[in-house]
Order: structure tokens, then sequence, then C-alpha cells
């Protein structure tokens, strides 16, 4: 397999199993893909570039790491220097160290998710109650990317730090500047009875309800990606996830969505 910086790591770890030992000897951040969980979860989000970026090392010597492990690699073309990065992390800490602590507010989220629920309410409640000039800071095991890249939209900017516990903080405060979002044309949208009537018989049900955190993002996201030209996905969910949202518009997916009530939410996933 031929790889450069725009490989997704998912197509990698595809292609051989073995290059997840590879990658997670580069930086100790990427012992999570060992996780299945997490991989499923992660890995179709980063490239090498990102991973690179990630890692704290050039494209080109992540690259050659997978070199040698039996890939055929693909030479970025304009290569980061590593002073670079050093020089962004640098800068990430500093900003870190200027933030007020006593404007800053601390949220767990690891024992949310551990009990089965989507820390998304929480977070946003707690945006809504820090000051202006306050931060939020967000403790996970894994980077919230999604989330993260909502956030953007709606006027926030966030800082990623990774403590040496294995732990990830998102500090998240206002940017004053909201990144717009691709607009999708109202035509293209379907309401639920819509979508239903469109793709009875052409849809592949599943079940999700009973399923831990991340659990219903993960399996989501791997049955959209294997549903055939014209056919849907008939999702059974307890609420609609935030979370999955921005993720499938991302990867070229549209939704409708039936709430029964709190605990019953009906999703009909297709491809724009």
């Amino acid at each position: 397999m031929r790889v450069g910086e725009k490989t997704r790591i998912s197509k990698i770890i595809k292609e051989n199993e073995a290059a997840i030992d590879v990658i997670a000897s580069i930086n100790k951040n990427f012992k999570k893909l060992k996780n299945p969980v997490l991989r499923k979860l992660l890995a179709p989000r980063i490239t090498v570039a990102d991973a690179a970026k990630v890692g704290g090392v050039t494209v080109l010597e992540f690259l050659e790491k997978l070199e040698k492990a039996g890939f055929e690699i693909e030479k970025p073309r304009k290569e980061e220097q590593p002073h670079k990065e050093t020089e962004k992390i640098n800068q990430v800490s500093k900003r870190i160290s200027k933030m007020d602590k006593e404007k800053l507010t601390t949220l767990d989220v690891r024992p949310i998710l551990a009990g089965g629920t989507d820390p998304f309410q929480a977070i946003m409640t707690s945006l809504k109650e820090i000051p202006s000039d306050g931060t939020l800071l967000v403790i996970n095991s894994f980077e919230p990317i999604p989330l993260l890249n909502k956030l953007k939209t709606q006027g926030y900017a966030y800082t990623v730090e990774r403590p040496k516990d294995g732990s990830v903080h998102s500090y998240i405060y206002k940017s004053g500047e909201a990144i717009q979002e691709k607009k999708v044309e109202a035509a293209e949208k379907m309401t639920f009875v819509q979508a239903l009537e469109k793709y009875t018989g052409l849809m592949k049900d599943i079940d999700v309800r009973h399923l831990e955190m991340p659990m219903p993002m993960v399996t989501i996201l791997e049955e959209v990606e294997l549903l055939e030209e014209g056919k849907a996905l008939y999702v059974n969910h307890k609420r609609l996830p935030q979370y999955l949202i921005p993720e499938l518009e991302t990867r070229g997916f549209l939704f409708a969505a039936n709430e029964i009530d709190d605990d019953n939410t009906k999703l009909i996933i297709y491809k724009k």
C-alpha cells in the first residue's frame, strides 16, 4: 500500500494491523489506537499529517516509520521543520500558563461517559455558566474532535494539552469569531416521513439503545460507511446524538430524526 500525508490512519491499520504498534512507538498518545473502541472512533478522522502533529514529529519521519513496516511512502512536497512544531507546542503551553485560574471551570466528563451518558449537555451547560472571559477545561480520555469542531462554529476556540497521565485536557474559550458551517440546501434535506417513504425496503435497521458510550456513535459510523448507493440506515437510539451530527456532515451524510420521547429516537441516515 502506498501512503502519504493525506492517507487516513484507519486505512493504514486496515491494510496492516501491525501498523498500530509502529504508530504507537512514535508517541505515547497513539497507544490509544490499541483500544478497539477508540481506534474505530478516532482513526477515520486522522490523516498522517494530523498524526505527525500530535506526535511532535515531521510528516517525513512519520512516513519513514511506516516504510520500515513495509509500506510504500509518498514523500511530502513541503516538509515542516521540527522546530516549527515545537514552537506551536510552546505557544500552547504559554497560553495555558497565562489563563486566569480563578476564571477556569473544570469538567471531568470521564465519569459521565462511564455511566453511559452523552456529556454534550453537561459541556454546553458549563459553557453557558462560565464568564465571557472565562475558560472551560474539559477532561476526557480522548480529544472530542466532533464537538470541538462544532463549537468553533459557535464562536469558541480551544487549546488541547495531553498530560503524562494519559488524559486529554481541552481548554475551551470564547474567540469572538464563529467559523461558518457549510449549509446544506433545504431541498437536499428530507423530513422523517419523506425519508421513510423514499427508503422503505432499502434500509438496514440497527438498535444502539443498549450500548454504552461511546459505542452507539462508533457503531453508527461503522455502519454508514458500509451503506450501498441508494440505501439508508435506520437507527433506534435513546436520543439525538449531538456528537454524531457534525461527524455525519463531515462524512457526507444527512439524517432525519423522529424524537418519540426522552428515551426513544429514530434516525434515518442517508448519503447526500
